[in-house]
């Protein structure tokens, strides 16, 4: 007989013996010697023992445990389960550990530390005890099966992993802390809400999600249609809920703020599953994978087969529209089946005019105090700049000085002004080249304020081209002509300074002023070129994608700008309100706006400004204003609650600045009360916005402060030490 045949023989018999043949049967059986058969099995039941241990430790071990009383689990778990876990979690024998629910067992996986032996020895000495005391009915290993493919392949399944580890905790705090002030339903949407914004799916995009979660929750037959479309009214405004980590539910001292964790759990793995959708590593849809999450989510979470169903449904029907009959689940409904907007010329103008307010970017900006508050900070800063002992913090809040006063002499009306103050500051500058570093971006500074006055004239290319031009200069030399003066700029910088800065400060420059100056001109594909040239975040909604955006959808490329938008990486409420807006106008130039996308559009907005930080009021009036330009179509009552926050969110931060944009805008300006306009009025002509003129003792006292300043600019800038960055002048 061949090595091989005694091979297969000798493995035949083994496997006899360890299924309870008897030994000296199972030799005779295969002609074999019963010591070499006894140790021949030894040697391989230790082989798999081994095998076993080894795959124990590298990987995950299941338990099934029965508890005496399923609807008593959760308090069996807090008062006997968890502490056994907890104790070896902080002794190093688990690393890890997550469950299931599923009847009449929960199932228990655990990542064993270095010694897997140690671990099955501890659970299961432990298991017994209870079992013996009553306080489980048994329980039993088994194998766990990952299901590694319809969570995207394995990177999918490790996030998988990941969450299910934090969300288990999360569930047994929340067991034994008897509940965090909002019911299990609730508590999930918003966990889930988090989840699909934190990949990057905006509002249909989740509503998809819930119709798949659907799909394998199917409706009962005895839930009334009414109970669902009720349910959905309550649940959109859960779904619309900010749930930014600072926010006013989330935030320190919000009501949630006890599941802080257990949401930032649920953004993280949100965050990289979207990353990994657009990068391509996920083996299954984005959509799919996060409907999985969100069905085990629920069980870990308790949540009845009953009640999950009437969720998925309710929530997919607070987005997609309820379903039309209780029997049973509806189909999807048909592409284009929602009523279209036709919208009017009028609509279509206001729209393209909207855009011209793009790009928006989330940026603080300085707010627009009373005229008299201004000049006497302007004082302010005259009145300390010498005091500094580093000739850099001199300049600095001379340069303050500078900036602030050729502002409020643009806000005023006085454009001439604000040129003659702009010049004389540059001059100052000139005399003191070549510099370097943040001195000479300080130096720099006079000659953007002259374009950002050249914008605000109504001349956005020539702004530009300034703009253009000062980069140009800066970094290989020429001349620059600046409102109507060729500069040289070849004695600009020491020959021997560091330009890094001055490069950086530049990007960012042509970037953000220079996109929109082009976009204010309506120049949207030479605004995408440039936009794409300077911005070094392509993938985020920042200049360069919402101007390629405009000018795919402007030029009748649709579905280009529709794919722009999709693939955009996207995590905090503002980021999606600015896609809505996107969409929305996308969908207006190629005849595609329904309603739902007006109202989508309304909602994400409105969510998106209940941050009420003030220095970002601007930014958030102009996304509103925004929405409400393109939304033209809609009916009243649909507009009527963003204009109320516009209104309120302007009176609130007293900046006139906002105040100013509310009352120039026709739609909020007929939503105004008598009172709310002459509030706003008021803001305005306290700050002298446009006003033509500034009373002479105002008037004074800035060009007073601006005298102090020029002199300690100049003093300062004789001494060896660079400057430190300065104020720069608005662009609003």
């Amino acid at each position: 007989m061949d090595e091989s045949a005694v091979v297969r023989n000798t493995e035949r018999a083994v496997l006899t013996v360890l299924t309870g043949t008897p030994l000296a049967e199972a030799a005779c059986a295969e002609a074999l010697d019963s010591a070499e058969l006894a140790e021949a099995a030894e040697v391989y039941r230790r082989a798999g023992q081994h095998a076993l241990e080894q795959q124990i430790a590298s990987g995950w071990w299941q338990l099934y445990i029965q508890f005496t009383d399923w609807h008593d689990a959760e308090r069996a778990v807090v008062d006997h389960l968890a502490p056994l876990i907890h104790s070896a979690e902080d002794e190093g024998v688990i690393t890890a550990w997550w469950f299931m629910r599923k009847h009449p067992c929960w199932r228990l996986r655990l990542q064993p530390g270095s010694a897997g032996r140690a671990m099955r020895h501890r659970f299961g000495t432990a298991l017994d005890d209870l079992a013996t005391n009553g306080q489980i009915t048994g329980w039993w290993p088994g194998i766990y099966e990952a299901e590694t493919m319809a969570f995207g392949g394995q990177m999918g399944m490790d996030l998988a992993h990941e969450l299910f580890c934090a969300d288990s905790r999360s569930v047994v705090n929340l067991l034994r802390d008897g509940g965090i002030g909002l019911g299990r339903r609730e508590l999930s949407l918003l966990l889930c809400t988090t989840l699909m914004r934190a990949a990057g799916l905006e509002w249909y995009e989740q509503g998809d999600v819930w119709h798949r979660v659907a799909q394998e929750r199917h409706l009962p037959a005895d839930v009334p249609v009414s109970k669902v479309t009720a349910m959905a009214g309550d649940l959109r405004q859960l779904m619309l809920a900010d749930v930014s980590p600072d926010g006013p539910l989330l935030g320190t001292n919000g009501p949630l703020a006890s599941a802080a964790e257990w949401a930032d759990a649920f953004r993280q793995a949100g965050r990289t599953l979207g990353s990994a959708a657009r990068r391509g590593t996920l083996r299954r849809g984005l959509r799919e994978v996060v409907s999985y999450l969100v069905i085990f989510h629920w069980n870990r979470l308790g949540l009845p087969a009953r009640t999950q169903s009437i969720l998925a449904w309710a929530a997919r029907s607070a987005i997609l529209d309820a379903p039309a009959a209780a029997a049973g689940p509806p189909a999807s409904p048909p592409a284009g089946s929602a009523r279209q907007v036709t919208p009017t010329a009028a609509a279509e103008a206001a729209a393209d005019l909207a855009m011209r307010k793009f790009p928006l970017v989330l940026q603080g900006r300085r707010r627009c105090a009373e005229l008299e508050a201004r000049v006497r900070e302007v004082r302010q800063f005259a009145d300390t700049c010498q005091n500094p002992a580093e000739p850099e913090d001199r300049i600095d809040r001379a340069c303050s000085v500078w900036n602030l006063a050729a502002l409020i002499a643009a806000d005023c009306g006085l454009p001439g002004l604000a040129v003659e103050l702009c010049e004389r500051q540059f001059q100052i500058f000139h005399a003191a080249w070549p510099l370097s570093g943040r001195t000479a971006i300080a130096s720099l500074q006079p000659l953007v304020n002259l374009a950002r006055l050249a914008s605000r004239a109504g001349d956005p290319e020539g702004a530009y081209r300034a703009l253009h031009a000062i980069d140009q200069a800066a970094r290989h030399g020429g001349n620059a002509t600046i409102h109507g003066t060729s500069i040289p700029f070849d004695e600009f910088i020491s020959t021997d300074g560091d330009r890094s800065e001055l490069d950086r400060w530049l990007q960012v420059l042509l970037r953000e002023d220079g996109t929109r100056a082009l976009a204010a001109a309506g120049k949207w594909t030479e605004a995408t070129e440039h936009a794409e040239q300077h911005d070094e975040a392509e993938e985020m909604l920042r200049e360069s994608r919402q101007t390629r955006v405009i000018a795919y959808a402007s030029s009748g490329q649709v579905d280009d700008a529709l794919r722009l938008i999709d693939t955009s990486m996207m995590t905090e409420p503002h980021e999606y309100a600015l896609a809505a807006c996107l969409r929305s106008y996308a969908y207006l130039k190629g005849g595609r706006l329904s309603v739902d996308d007006v109202a989508a559009t309304l909602a994400a907005v409105r969510l998106a400004r209940k941050p009420t930080d003030r220095s970002t009021t601007l930014f958030r009036i102009r996304l509103g204003l925004a929405a409400l330009d393109l939304c033209m179509e809609a009916q009243q009552f649909e507009t009527d609650p963003l204009c109320a926050e516009l209104i309120e969110d302007a009176e609130r931060s007293t900046d006139s600045y906002a105040a100013r944009e509310l009352l120039n805008h026709p739609t909020c300006r007929t939503r105004m009360t008598a009172g709310q306009a002459e509030t706003l009025q008021g803001l305005v002509d306290r700050a002298g916005l446009d006003a033509g003129s500034i009373p002479k003792s105002l008037l004074g006292a800035l060009m007073a402060s601006v005298e102090t300043a020029g002199t300690v600019l100049a003093q300062a800038l004789s001494a060896p030490t660079p400057s430190s960055a300065t104020l720069g002048f608005s662009r609003s």
